[in-house]
């Protein structure tokens, strides 16, 4: 999707509009501005922060400015979290004074590697 058609997406859903094939992301811990579709294999999220700016780009899953203070990502894989985490720990060591907030909430799996998605 080209990214005037995601900000018209964006626009509709914050207003409450149904957009085919989108679904507002649920979390337990915060209330999120995040939707997701799964056929397009994208995500849209209004961050609340950038953790760590530093955090090496092949340890990040490709994120994409949408303006506004949004971005969108595609859809990493969620399994295997453990060896995700064990695998971007591992690869930080060769990176001293970088710290992004590695745990199983923010990690996954894109293109066969691990990456984190809230660097």
């Amino acid at each position: 999707m080209k990214i005037c058609e995601l900000n018209r997406v964006i626009d509709d859903l914050l207003v409450g509009k149904q957009v085919k094939g989108w679904k507002k992301y649920a979390s337990r811990y915060r209330n999120l501005d995040a939707f997701y579709n799964k056929k397009v294999g994208l995500v849209v999220k209004l961050p609340a922060c950038i953790i760590e700016h530093r955090t090496p780009e092949e340890l990040r899953i490709p994120t994409t400015n949408l303006g506004d203070g949004w971005v969108s990502q595609p859809i990493a894989l969620k399994t295997n979290l453990r060896a995700a985490c064990e695998a971007i720990r591992k690869k930080l060591k060769n990176h001293p004074g970088i710290f992004p907030d590695v745990h199983t909430g923010n990690v996954g799996w894109y293109n066969g590697k691990p990456v984190l998605f809230d660097w």
